[in-house]
This record gives structure tokens, C-alpha cells and sequence, in this order.
């Protein structure tokens, strides 16, 4: 008569677990972490966002957060503004305030280091929706290696958009 364990249909059989059976030895434990740690080391760069790459999730976090401060300002009757912080550059964040209020909970955020952003200091909505800007259009520039992604605002409704998106 064979038992489940000479069969080869397990090793647990009526006992439960651990019955006649070994952990893994340091040698297999050993390896098990080895092989993953190569993995790891293979696959973390690709994981990492390349500066092309983050020049352009920055641009779309930012133009979320100027979406916000445009909507906030129609919603709350109030002008509201995307400010670049430090004044006169080169900018390290942003936050979005009432005009003369304090920010918003979760600002200021922070920029990227290897993300330059060029464009104006401060991107003010109006109650109706629409930027007050002096031109029909204000862009800002977000460079990243060689990837350079624009934030446009359209002065007449407000309306952001990114390119590329």
C-alpha cells in the first residue's frame, strides 16, 4: 500500500501542515533572494520615471491643479490663482489661492528638480470662469531632458489644456 507522499500527491496528508515535510534550506532562500534582487535590479529602472516623462506628468498635475483654481473661483464666487513660487523664479512649486486668502489645503506642491518650468508668476480666474491675462492665450513651459510639454490657458472661458497630452 502507497501512501499520498510515495504517490507524489502531497505532503500534507491527514496531519495537516508541516507533517514530515522540511522549510526551505538557506541555500534555496539564498537563491529565491538573489534571483529577486536581479529582477528588482533589471526592472526598477523602467519603473522610475525618465525626465522626459515627468516633465510631462508634472505639466498634467499642474494643469489639474489650475482647473481646480478656476473652478474653485466660479463655484466660491471669488477670483482665484495659480501661483509659481519663488517669486521671480526659478520655480520649486506652486499653489492655488483666493485672491489674498491663504492656500488651499494640500498646497503648496512641490516641483520636480529635473523639471524646469518657465511661464508666468501667477495665473488668476475669475468668478466667470475665464483668465484674467493680457493676452488671448498665456502658456507655461515644463522641460525635462529632451521632452518639453506645454500648459496653455485661453484667456476668453479659462479652459487649460496640455500639448502633447
Amino acid at each position: 500500500m502507497s501512501s499520498a507522499t510515495e504517490s507524489g500527491f502531497g505532503r500534507l496528508g491527514r496531519g495537516g501542515v508541516g507533517q514530515g515535510q522540511r522549510g526551505l534550506t538557506l541555500v534555496e532562500a539564498v537563491a529565491a533572494l538573489a534571483l529577486l534582487a536581479l529582477l528588482l535590479a533589471v526592472a526598477l529602472p523602467n519603473l522610475l520615471p525618465a525626465p522626459e516623462l515627468e516633465a510631462r506628468v508634472t505639466a498634467r498635475e499642474v494643469a489639474a491643479d489650475a482647473s481646480l483654481a478656476r473652478q474653485l473661483a466660479v463655484s466660491r464666487g471669488t477670483t482665484y490663482r495659480l501661483e509659481f513660487l519663488p517669486p521671480g523664479g526659478p520655480y520649486r512649486s506652486y499653489t492655488v489661492r483666493a485672491d489674498g486668502g491663504p492656500e488651499e489645503p494640500g498646497f503648496p506642491k512641490d516641483l520636480p528638480a529635473n523639471v524646469q518650468v518657465t511661464g508666468p508668476e501667477v495665473i488668476p480666474f475669475l468668478p466667470s470662469g475665464a483668465a484674467k491675462l493680457d493676452s488671448p492665450q498665456v502658456e507655461v513651459t515644463f522641460t525635462g531632458g529632451a521632452a518639453v510639454a506645454t500648459l496653455r490657458v485661453w484667456q476668453a472661458t479659462g479652459y487649460v489644456r496640455v500639448d502633447p497630452p
